[in-house]
């Protein structure tokens, strides 16, 4: 078993319909950012203690998910998704895989990044390393985020590192150098 696990919750989730489930769930409440904190975040543990989940309003990815942690991870993660509406890394890979414009990719980047499993997945990485030769910057930037959020993948780091020494952008090298200076 993973560290921790990974829910990502699509769009029309907040952090209220979160709640109300935590509630449900007899969750308690631990800790929770202000108002206007970034990154939002709430965090709970399960009655027991032996679980905690966290959610982040991520300023980074725009995206929303729950950071599952502890004995009880992969029951926690089965009620979040038959509960709430989550994206599967499966839904993620497909929509990346269909993205047509900067904006989908790099949206689509972002979904498969965080919904992907902590342990390396071999599509995903092949996926990456094809837009790491995209000719827009911002697209080969979010690939540099991606690979920020998996950074136990071995074959991540190798093509953060081939960006690093030869990406065509100044400002794209910058950034790998100062990923992989990040995951040192």
């Amino acid at each position: 078993m993973s560290p921790a696990a990974r829910v990502v919750l699509k769009g029309e989730v907040t952090l209220d319909d979160v709640g109300v489930l935590s509630w449900r769930q007899d969750w308690n409440t631990v800790s929770f950012s202000r108002k206007g904190e970034l990154p939002e975040r709430e965090v709970w543990e399960t009655m027991s203690g032996d679980t905690v989940i966290t959610f982040l309003g991520d300023h980074i990815t725009g995206l929303r998910y729950l950071v599952i942690d502890g004995v009880e991870e992969e029951e926690v993660c089965a009620c979040v998704a038959s509960q709430l509406p989550c994206w599967s890394h499966e839904e993620a890979l497909e929509f990346l895989s269909q993205a047509g414009d900067r904006d989908e990719k790099i949206h689509g980047i972002y979904l498969s990044a965080v919904s992907a499993p902590f342990r390396e997945h071999g599509s995903l990485a092949d996926r990456f390393g094809e837009l790491a030769a995209d000719p827009d910057p911002d697209v080969r930037r979010a690939v540099l985020v991606g690979i920020g959020y998996l950074d136990p993948w071995p074959s991540l780091r190798d093509l953060a590192m081939d960006m690093k020494n030869n990406d065509a952008d100044d400002g794209v090298r910058r950034d790998a150098s100062y990923l992989i200076e990040g995951l040192g």
